[in-house]
């Protein structure tokens, strides 16, 4: 063990002058005086958590010298799996890729799509060298989050090897150049050029999962539609999506049911059940669902819809783990910056009385529209209930819950459809996390 602790610092040493790496030698012979029977990885753990409290502003180059210090306890323990010397670990790609494909860690398409000899170029592409060009946290969070694990948890992927395997995914159906795409693409990301998404950088080559990172969905007026929804979400967010999900269709707190008036419990219970699938349906542990719900700045429950990350006040009324967003129409800031009234209307009722449905519309040009002309038409329509506050009220809210939760997200539907490329595809309701 001491010999190999002697080549790690001697490693060390052809990067940093001995001033630099004073402290870490030093934190080194302390530790190995008190525990001198400790193996290899042992020290490696107690140096990297060492070596990381001397990182600041003057010498941040200590993140490098910890995810140094990680990677060789990687190496070894990678070499020590695949029953190969430390300096041949990346040259057992093709066997490892064939093992774990008949494991099912990997996608058959991977040894299916490439031959062995294909396998064995790509991964005479691998530049070790460019684990480097990580700094702890990366390293750490990319082998925690992102590699392939087996059955126990336990990684079976090296950096070098996710960039590859996700090269290789993206480009399996290429029909010309395919191996010089494939190494294109994995210098670009090893060299920490470019990156992918989310979903992409985590499914990419797994048997599970797939590639894209952002979903919209609309719920519907209906208990058939919200349900349908939590279903879809839930697949999503188990397949690696993050998904905004638009409720401003949904009646509010006191609407009518089948003409029953205050039967409505509003779109909380719904946000609620959302807020549950995105805790529980968590992506097999690499990380929790993530999901965004966007309300209409004129819906009647705006309120309890802009307290629902708080940290105080009705737990009952609380959804700490989704993000929630406003869909602000030019009009609103308008009449923010005016200090004049606001009225929040239930979506259900202007359904039934005005025969529209406000959240159709926008204005199409600043200062002019079909959503301006709907929301008057709201307000001097006397048969329809409706809460009448100050808009500036509303914004100190919304700002109140910025300041101590971050959220909510803004959304400028106005400005949004005007700019749609696409409007002969419909109305953007809402956006999403991205």
């Amino acid at each position: 063990m001491t010999i190999q602790i002697e080549q790690q610092i001697a490693k060390l040493k052809k990067k940093y002058t001995e001033d630099e790496l004073e402290s870490f030698v030093r934190l080194s012979d302390r530790w190995l005086r008190k525990n001198e029977d400790a193996t290899f990885d042992e020290w490696a753990d107690a140096l990297i958590l060492q070596t990381l409290s001397l990182i600041d502003e003057e010498e941040p180059y200590w993140t490098f010298v910890a995810a140094h210090v990680y990677l060789e306890k990687l190496y070894n323990q990678f070499a020590i799996r695949r029953d190969v010397n430390v300096e041949d670990v990346y040259k057992s790609f093709p066997e490892q890729l064939a093992r774990y494909t008949e494991a099912g860690l990997y996608h058959e398409n991977l040894t299916t799509k490439y031959s062995m000899e294909e396998l064995t170029e790509l991964a005479s592409y691998l530049e070790p060298s460019r684990d480097e060009l990580f700094t702890y946290i990366g390293l750490k969070t990319l082998m925690d989050r992102y590699v392939v694990r087996d059955y126990t948890k336990m990684p079976v992927e090296l950096p070098q090897e996710r960039w590859m395997v996700i090269a290789m995914t993206l480009m399996q159906d290429e029909t010309e150049n395919r191996l010089e795409k494939v190494r294109e693409s994995y210098w670009a990301m090893s060299n920490l050029y470019m990156t992918v998404a989310t979903p992409t950088l985590s499914n990419a080559g797994k048997t599970h999962g797939q590639l894209s990172s952002c979903f919209i969905d609309t719920v519907d007026d209906s208990l058939q539609s919200i349900y349908d929804t939590n279903t879809d979400v839930a697949t999503l967010s188990k397949n690696g999506g993050g998904i905004g999900v638009y409720m401003g269709k949904i009646r509010s707190r006191g609407s009518s049911i089948k003409g029953f008036k205050g039967a409505s419990s509003g779109v909380l219970p719904w946000i609620k059940q959302l807020n549950n699938t995105a805790v529980s349906v968590d992506q097999l542990g690499q990380r929790q669902g993530a999901i965004a719900v966007y309300l209409d700045i004129w819906h009647k429950d705006i309120f309890t819809f802009l307290d629902l990350r708080l940290n105080n006040g009705d737990e009952r009324l609380r959804a700490h783990d989704i993000f929630t967003g406003l869909c602000l129409p030019d009009l609103f800031m308008e009449a923010v910056e005016a200090r004049e009234d606001w009225h929040l209307f239930d979506p259900h009722e202007v359904r039934e009385i005005m025969g529209f449905s406000l959240e159709d519309f926008y204005d199409e040009k600043k200062g002019d529209g079909s959503f301006r002309e709907k929301y008057n038409a709201c307000i001097a329509n006397p048969l329809l209930s409706r809460e009448v506050v100050q808009a500036i009220d509303i914004m100190k809210r919304i700002m109140r819950s910025q300041l101590e939760t971050g959220v909510p997200f803004m959304f400028y539907r106005d400005e949004v459809n005007r700019m749609n490329p696409n409007k002969h595809e419909g109305m953007i309701y809402s956006s999403n996390l991205c």
